[in-house]
């Protein structure tokens, strides 16, 4: 009888993650998809999973996990491969492969262990990032690792280009691992607890932009949510003003206070920032429509008024 594979995962990534088992010919008996999330990057997975004739069964809440178990158990995988998925596995539902589950993540471990981390990449200004390969247990992103491949982080990189190299990176290590993996010789390294750090999810909230904080901060926010809603966003008091793309550049007026427009041209507007620094706040938008830098220098300054 051929080994098979429980397949859990939505969004891009899961999509990546799925497309290269199928490629290398690995033996998906059932794709799995969090009960938690809906719309389009569940649609991905489930639209991928249809056209191979791949049964999708959804992961309910922990609470009602015990006929979800029982059909997982009746399809009897070998090994599960998650990739990008926002639900913890109980015990009972790592107890079923022989061969254990597995985790591509985003993320380099033990320093990044979390579901938010490349937004915490970018905004921390790290110079390197990566995808980590590793068995799962009981907690979060803490089972032993396999193997990890990185890739450097530039200032021009965003949600976007990042997520595209986990992608690429994370096909990688699956391709590569793919013969250890199934025959359960992969390598279990433990995580060194101490370097590890757990980073948050993160909060619509916490895109707000304050004019504390300086422009290369605020730049790396817009970068880090671009992908997101509502991303990094000014609130004005009757508008939420949405950055789709920032720069920081030194400001030739060290006497504008934080928050003041410094100048308006017909492809941006420049504002003050904490550091004495302008921020040139480009593609910007209001409600889903595109703003002009006219229209919104007259917003600044009626917030000002």
């Amino acid at each position: 009888m051929p080994e098979e594979v429980a397949f859990f995962g939505y969004g891009e990534l899961g999509l990546a993650g799925l497309q290269t088992l199928l490629s290398i010919g690995a033996p998906v008996s059932n794709v799995i998809v969090p009960g938690n999330r809906s719309g389009p990057g569940v649609d991905l997975v489930r639209e991928a999973a249809a056209r191979c004739a791949l049964p999708v069964l959804v992961q309910p809440p922990r609470r009602d996990i015990g006929p979800f178990v029982d059909t997982l158990r009746g399809v009897r995988p070998d090994l599960i491969i998650v990739c990008s998925y926002s639900m913890m596995l109980p015990p009972a539902v790592l107890a079923v492969p022989a061969k254990g589950a597995v985790n591509v993540h985003g993320g380099l471990l033990p320093q990044y262990r979390g579901g938010h981390v490349t937004q915490w990449a970018i905004i921390n200004a790290e110079r390197e990032f990566g995808v980590t390969l590793h068995y799962i247990d009981e907690g979060v992103d803490t089972g032993p690792v396999i193997a990890e491949r990185r890739f450097a982080l530039d200032e021009a990189d965003d949600a976007y280009t990042v997520g595209a190299k986990l992608r690429e990176v994370g096909s990688q290590l699956l391709t590569t691992w793919w013969p250890r993996l199934i025959d359960g010789t992969a390598p279990r390294v433990p995580q060194d607890e101490s370097r590890a750090k757990y980073w948050p999810l993160r909060t619509p909230e916490e895109g707000r932009i304050t004019w504390t904080m300086s422009a290369p901060a605020i730049c790396r926010l817009v970068r880090a949510l671009c992908a997101n809603s509502p991303g990094a966003y000014v609130q004005l008091p009757e508008h939420r003003i949405r950055l789709r793309r920032a720069l920081a550049l030194p400001s030739l007026d060290r006497h504008a206070q934080p928050g003041e427009v410094v100048t308006v041209d017909a492809d941006a507007v420049r504002v003050a920032a904490a550091d004495g620094d302008v921020l040139i706040m480009a593609a910007v938008d209001m409600e889903g429509q595109r703003l002009a830098p006219g229209a919104l220098a007259e917003l600044f300054a009626h917030a000002r008024a």
